[in-house]
């Protein structure tokens, strides 16, 4: 008896190879990043959703000592239930004016787990977002300097420890080796502003 070869038509196997890659590379929604939400958090959700939003985790409501003019002194801390207590988030809400609604308006990430679809989560290197981004603004901070790509509501935080000696501690965008870690990652949905005021 004579067994049949069955010969699979090249674009049959490429579509198959194709769709394995894009399984594996896929990341968890939970923990998506994208330029209009953080997971489970979407650009416009409001404070009051928060609590359907992250029933099965923790949600813990504080503020920051001292006056900020641009954003709100008010924090809600996002820590995944378990014995661990992991913080996920740190949200800040926008200042609302005459009896609006609050929104999130900034979002700092905390867990690596959160990625981009790219892969840029806070194991990232400056190296790695260069492959991503192309264009930067540049900002200088006291003890950080802030990288924001261009379109982007993405913001990364490098410790100046890692950069190179800059003359008069005057930095700019040439001044962060590729191998420089991401100290923070942070996403602003406020319109001008920028994660510092």
């Amino acid at each position: 008896m004579k067994l049949k070869k069955h010969i699979f038509p090249p674009a049959f196997f490429l579509a198959g190879i194709t769709s394995l890659l894009v399984g594996c590379s896929q990341v968890d929604k939970k923990f998506l990043i994208t330029d209009s939400s953080v997971g489970l958090l979407t650009r416009g959700t409001k404070i009051t959703q928060l609590d359907s939003l992250y029933q099965k985790d923790s949600l813990v409501k504080t503020s920051l000592e001292g006056e900020f003019r641009y954003i709100s002194e008010e924090r809600f801390l996002i820590y995944e239930r378990g014995k661990e207590k992991k913080q996920l988030l740190e949200l800040t809400p926008n200042i609302p004016l005459d009896g609006s609604p609050q929104y999130i308006q900034g979002v700092q990430v905390l867990d690596d787990r959160y990625t981009t679809k790219e892969g840029i989560s806070l194991n990232s290197t400056f190296g790695d977002i260069k492959k991503v981004y192309k264009e930067f603004d540049f900002e200088q901070l006291l003890s950080t300097v802030i990288v924001m790509p261009k379109g982007s509501n993405l913001y990364f935080a490098f410790d100046q420890k890692e950069l190179l000696p800059a003359l008069d501690d005057t930095y700019t965008i040439e001044s962060i080796p590729d191998t420089a870690k991401v100290k923070r990652l942070l996403l602003n949905w406020a319109e001008g502003t920028s994660p510092t005021q």
